[in-house]
């Protein structure tokens, strides 16, 4: 089945109208920003701002972009916005061509930068991620597209926020993260849409599609994840991965056509847990990917504490639907020689299908 059409919305700044101090196109953003205080909103003009944006805020600034505001890194600077401060807000404006490094982000404020809000806010086309998010950062739609590795990464941050632009579940309008490559490391190091480890997230009403790697991505003691009301298809790996984590729910997404560059047994899924505990998947609607939705026991000497067992698995009232082809699995699978008998694992109140469903 051809891909879906999906448009994103494309809202104006919320912050234009209360004004602000111009940062334009020929400016040295960080000078500006050193010559004013906390707090302050200022306003990027319109146009490309080649080469010369790479600002440490200040708590409380707030960066509000006029239409076609670009700030493009020429792939020489490594982040337009880094630094410690807190409670800082970027608001409609594109960052692109960052050379950001090796796990970089063009947008990368410290682990311990509270408080972040980016809306509407696009990062693409740059050297590792569009965003690499800090505590507490909400993520209010905007795109995070056509980067060199993923989208959007968590390093043992927490309380991270996706999200769309209005409080109603059935608008898409969360963030987009959508082709991004893996020309920097392999997919089995990172890549795809989102990335996070260790803390605790929100994914809801985001597009993400067409990624080299995964969709949606949690690995190494991720904890208390809500995914829900997302549309993932065409990833080349799995649409969502939870991996080595515990304490999810995951429900109410639309998982489409993904996991077709997985390497079979029960990798690929629309949805995959793997040797992760106390995981509930319910009321999804999947079809056509490589797999449906499944489970993964392997030993894991790479994992910290717990130790990382597939129990306390709970699927029910998924709709599930084969591939074209047909034939792959929706279930749990060991290569260690577990149990999974023995576990608490519950598949209860799933639709199967044998055609696609969407």
């Amino acid at each position: 089945m051809a891909a879906s059409t999906v448009e994103m919305p494309a809202p104006a700044s919320t912050c234009l109208a209360g004004g602000g101090v111009p940062i334009g196109t020929d400016d040295d953003a960080q000078s500006l920003v050193n010559s004013h205080r906390p707090g302050t909103t200022y306003i990027i003009k319109a146009g490309t701002h080649l080469r010369n944006f790479s600002v440490e805020p200040k708590s409380g600034d707030t960066f509000c972009g006029e239409p076609g505001a670009v700030l493009d890194g020429g792939r020489s600077l490594r982040a337009a916005f880094s630094g410690a401060a807190g409670q800082v807000t970027l608001d409609s404006i594109t960052v692109r061509d960052y050379e950001s490094g090796r796990q970089g982000g063009a947008i990368q404020p410290e682990p311990r930068a509270e408080g972040w809000v980016l809306r509407n806010v696009s990062a693409i086309h740059n050297s590792w991620a569009g965003v690499l998010a800090s505590d507490g950062m909400r993520i209010l739609g905007g795109h995070y597209n056509d980067n060199d590795q993923m989208g959007i990464g968590g390093n043992a941050t927490t309380g991270i926020v996706l999200d769309g632009l209005d409080d109603d579940p059935a608008t898409l309008d969360g963030p987009e993260m959508a082709r991004n490559r893996t020309l920097r490391a392999s997919c089995d190091f990172e890549g795809g849409g989102m990335k996070w480890d260790v803390g605790q997230v929100t994914i809801r009403n985001a597009y993400v599609h067409d990624n080299d790697c995964r969709g949606l991505w949690a690995d190494i003691n991720a904890h208390s994840a809500l995914i829900e009301h997302n549309l993932v298809e065409n990833n080349r790996a799995e649409g969502i991965y939870y991996e080595i984590s515990q304490d999810a729910v995951i429900r109410h997404n639309r998982v489409y056509r993904n996991g077709f560059g997985a390497l079979g047994w029960h990798w690929g899924g629309g949805i995959t847990v793997a040797s992760s505990f106390n995981v509930e998947v319910y009321g999804n609607r999947l079809s056509g990917n490589y797999n449906g939705i499944t489970g993964i026991q392997q030993d894991r000497p790479d994992s910290t504490p717990p130790a990382h067992l597939l129990t306390g698995f709970d699927v029910h009232d998924n709709v599930i639907c084969a591939t074209d082809d047909g034939g792959h699995p929706t279930g749990v699978a060991a290569d260690n020689g577990a149990d999974l008998a023995a576990r608490d694992i519950r598949f209860a109140d799933n639709t199967i299908a044998s055609a696609s469903c969407e």
